[in-house]
């Protein structure tokens, strides 16, 4: 999604190493010296954030990308997997089960939760339903990550209107821009080398330390690498956490009452 802005606010800026030189990171942005007060290369300004709706600065426009949980898990492993933890010494479901969806390094301090929610003492279903909830405001655009990758074009045109970019030639740039082959040539534009780096120094770890891959891959569904056990975790944390709120049974059925509600509205 940074890669789809910025394309569309510069009409196809690629000058930088890595993307967040130009998309700053905000719980990042501290340790790589950014100002995120400062002018950026175009308008309008833009930030990535894994902040909860809660703490999220106010005043803002707001992208949400959701994602199916199955392939969110998975893709947590995969990025911390050789920067956190050497490959190979922790196996993908006991990762999912032990940490990712029970919250078992968390600090004492700090609440469990039910999916992944170390960082904001909230899950990651949590997150999702708490900007379910405000859709039909005007500064906030819900964006299926699976739409993008079934209809990139369309989501881009979406993305585009809602910041106020109406030159159709960025679009058709924007678009050529953020597709997987695109991206995976140029892939250590993307692989978050700036925020490792930083953090590497602060860890006190080898500053290589999870450089060795980069963070464009193939990305499609990942629920094959889960186990029963996994996958019955994933549900009841759905149940808990989203049943009530879009009475959806699962993930693809919240993701067809969303396409339906559109729909609807146009």
């Amino acid at each position: 999604m940074s890669q789809i802005c910025h394309q569309l606010r510069t009409g196809g800026d690629m000058d930088f190493n890595e993307i967040t030189e130009v998309v700053p990171f905000l719980e990042a942005a501290a340790d790589l010296g950014q100002n995120c007060y400062s002018d950026q290369r175009a308008e309008p300004r833009l930030f990535k954030t894994h902040l909860s709706e809660s703490l999220c600065p106010k005043g803002g426009k707001y992208i949400v990308v959701i994602r199916n949980p199955y392939d969110v898990v998975v893709s947590q492993f995969k990025f911390l997997e050789g920067w956190y933890f050497e490959t190979g010494s922790i196996q993908a479901n006991h990762f999912v089960q032990q940490i990712s969806l029970n919250g078992s390094t968390l600090p004492s301090s700090v609440p469990m939760t039910t999916m992944g929610g170390y960082s904001q003492k909230s899950s990651s279903l949590d997150y999702c339903m708490a900007w379910w909830v405000r859709r039909h405001e005007d500064n906030v655009l819900i964006v299926f990550y699976e739409d993008m990758r079934e209809d990139l074009e369309k989501e881009v045109k979406r993305v585009a209107e809602f910041i106020g970019v109406r030159d159709a030639k960025a679009v058709e740039v924007a678009v050529h821009r953020s597709r997987f082959d695109y991206m995976f040539e140029r892939r250590t534009q993307f692989d978050d080398s700036l925020l490792k780096s930083a953090r590497n120094v602060h860890m006190g770890i080898d500053a290589s330390a999870g450089m060795r891959h980069g963070k464009v891959a193939s990305s499609g569904g990942k629920r094959h690498l889960l186990n029963a056990t996994s996958i019955a975790m994933i549900d009841e944390a759905w149940a808990r956490s989203c049943i009530p709120v879009t009475g959806a049974k699962d993930y693809e059925e919240w993701r067809a009452m969303w396409h339906a509600e559109r729909r609807q509205k146009s």
